[in-house]
């Protein structure tokens, strides 16, 4: 691997004597030169190193804040060792495959833009795709951004596989990197918004930690249901009020997928309960769609998918999940399928084999015996989950106030009446369209045990008095709703 592809950074570069002392010193590689290039030999061993620069900043408090690094660079036509103007390497986002090593690069280049202030979320949004000139930033918004949480934006990148020697260029100014001819992926690249954010994806217990394990645990994930970050990403990002100020940033790459894209569990169930006279004209026909195809069956259909994806990460180790804001769950556009996704289970992390409950020794009290326990995911059902079968039991076309006050209704109500109204809500939600006497006495009877099911699930009465508990609980719970 030649070590040519670097930034000048003017003042502030560090000379590359120093560079190679320091790779050799780090990895105790084999360094020699060839003729006017210096040649790092690479082994098996070391694919490639991500280095986080950061800075510590002295607060008036006495205390120190890390921050990131930063340079500068006058984009200034004609201005020597101005950053694109003189630099060998593009400004294309770099990645490697968690598993394999395999390199990667953006189709085009790209840099990003950044606030100083995490809170201030939507100078992340910029992007520009410039090459060999100034940056020019689009409008905010643009620039394929998927999506945006509470520690992270998301942005869309097409990604290939580069080569130091074959393939096709990138851009014909540009010949530090070449893409192989080999196919490459539709990336969704998630840009923490700080340091610390970024700092904390990258740990063991976090995105980055679980990434590979849950790869090479693929075959428990043989229906896709958890989304996990194929790669690790370097990036380059400018100051969105300073565009002469740059930095880099450590990104992880997820494969995007159309028809999940950034439909959440959320605003599908804001779509599924919403009242189509209360929306406007442009959403009402997609909504009215929504919910005039949605019967008892897709319901349940919905809460299995759903389950068997907590499932899979109780099966690969994954030790918690938040599914709180339900903006962590991705829906299908026929909205029978979810994906699971940010599985960094607040920075839990997986279970770690072999394990101190597996040796059956307490780490934290020499020699005594550890108390046994079944690996299993720590997720809110308690309230969450009944709270997602009762929009989708009561709440289609229904709007959240009817949710709320039917709920109570039946709550409050003699055990056979608050199954008289679970069964007249039913019939309108689910079965309105019948027509003969035949299909309306049967629909009678099916909603009948519906309502069985449904009472004893949110009174939690026997068999149902657990069914929060466990996911393998809700489970068999949820397996029970009758359907015909």
């Amino acid at each position: 691997m030649l070590v040519r592809y670097d930034f000048p950074l003017e003042e502030e570069a560090i000379e590359r004597k120093v560079q190679y002392e320091r790779i050799k010193k780090m990895y105790d590689l084999k360094i020699t030169t060839d003729g006017a290039e210096t040649v790092v030999g690479w082994t098996e061993r070391c694919r490639f190193a991500l280095v986080i620069y950061s800075v510590n900043k002295n607060l008036p408090d006495g205390t120190t804040l890390q921050e990131p690094w930063t340079f500068v660079h006058e984009e200034r036509p004609g201005v020597p060792a101005t950053y694109l103007e003189s630099s060998l390497l593009s400004t294309h986002l770099r990645a490697w495959d968690f598993c394999s090593g395999q390199a990667f690069a953006s189709e085009t280049p790209v840099v990003f833009t950044f606030s100083d202030d995490a809170r201030d979320r939507r100078p992340f949004m910029r992007i520009s795709t410039s090459a060999n000139e100034p940056q020019q930033f689009q409008a905010p918004g643009e620039g394929g951004v998927l999506g945006m949480g509470a520690n992270a934006v998301v942005h869309r990148v097409m990604l290939r596989p580069t080569s130091d020697d074959g393939g096709s260029k990138l851009d014909s100014d540009d010949s530090s990197l070449e893409l192989l001819s080999e196919s490459g992926w539709d990336a969704a690249v998630k840009r923490p918004f700080s340091l610390s954010k970024m700092l904390q994806s990258l740990e063991k217990s976090s995105e980055a930690g679980l990434a590979k394990r849950i790869r090479l645990a693929n075959s428990l994930n043989s229906d896709g249901r958890v989304l996990y970050f194929y790669g690790l990403g370097v990036a380059v990002s400018s100051d969105a009020y300073n565009q002469d100020v740059f930095k880099f940033e450590a990104v992880l790459l997820a494969k995007y997928e159309e028809e999940f894209s950034t439909y959440t569990m959320r605003r599908f169930m804001e779509e599924y309960i919403a009242i189509p006279s209360q929306v406007s004209p442009a959403a009402r026909l997609e909504i009215e769609k929504l919910q005039g195809k949605f019967s008892i069956i897709k319901v349940k259909r919905f809460l299995v998918s759903l389950l068997n994806g907590f499932r899979d990460l109780t099966l690969m180790g994954v030790q918690a999940f938040d599914f709180n804001h339900m903006n962590n769950v991705l829906v299908s556009r026929d909205h029978q399928r979810v994906h699971i996704i940010d599985i960094d289970g607040n920075s839990k992390g997986s279970i770690q084999f072999p394990s101190d409950y597996i040796s059956g020794v307490d780490s934290f009290n020499e020699g005594a015996q550890a108390s046994l326990h079944k690996p299993s995911l720590e997720i809110d059902l308690n309230t969450v989950l009944p709270k997602a079968v009762t929009h989708l039991i009561l709440g289609k076309g229904r709007g959240p106030s009817f949710i709320t006050n039917t709920a109570s209704q039946i709550w409050r109500a003699e055990h056979n009446a608050a199954k008289d109204i679970i069964k007249k809500v039913l019939h309108e939600n689910f079965f309105s369209d019948l027509q003969g006497d035949e299909d309306v006495a049967k629909a009678d009877e099916h909603c009948g045990k519906i309502a069985e099911w449904f009472y004893a699930v949110i009174k939690k009465s026997s068999p149902w008095d657990r069914w929060t508990n466990d996911i393998y609980d809700a489970m068999r719970c949820i397996d029970h709703l009758p359907v015909f």
